[in-house]
């Protein structure tokens, strides 16, 4: 079953079903607003925030590194991506979505350390848990 469509090179739900909606959006001045977030390990992705509680997600044109022209008139009505985020003190949730596998909401929960943003995702083994973390980190590329 295909929850998501694709047009226009945008990747949006069928029947939205954000489950972060559902938490009270609350201000925050941990997060800059005019800025892309970029990964630092996979330098290909991106995120932006807007003020409102929305995000964008998105990645390089040529699949390596993101530049200048790939931010360039990059909004919540043409972002490949959108979702929205939630701030708790230094805590910050995100919800999604994605294309890939018929559609699937992605959800993360980190926390916001300075410049940097930093996502945990467990994994469970038979005898342990990995923990690994993900940064995305302020960059000077604006959306202007």
């Amino acid at each position: 079953m295909h929850k998501g469509t694709w047009g226009n090179g945008m990747c949006r739900p069928k029947h939205p079903k954000f489950k972060l909606l559902k938490t009270p959006f609350k201000e925050t001045d941990k997060l800059v607003f005019d800025k892309t977030y970029l990964g630092k390990s996979i330098t290909s992705f991106a995120l932006k925030f807007y003020s409102d509680g929305r995000l964008i997600f998105f990645t390089s044109r040529d699949g390596f590194t993101i530049k200048p022209s790939d931010t360039f008139n990059k909004n919540w009505e043409n972002a490949p991506n959108i979702g929205y985020w939630r701030v708790e003190g230094n805590k910050i949730k995100v919800e999604y979505f994605l294309c890939g596998d018929s559609g699937f909401y992605k959800r993360e929960q980190g926390e916001i350390k300075g410049d940097t943003i930093v996502f945990y995702e467990n994994f469970y083994h038979p005898f342990y848990k990995e923990v690994r973390e993900r940064y995305y980190v302020l960059s000077d590329m604006s959306f202007e």
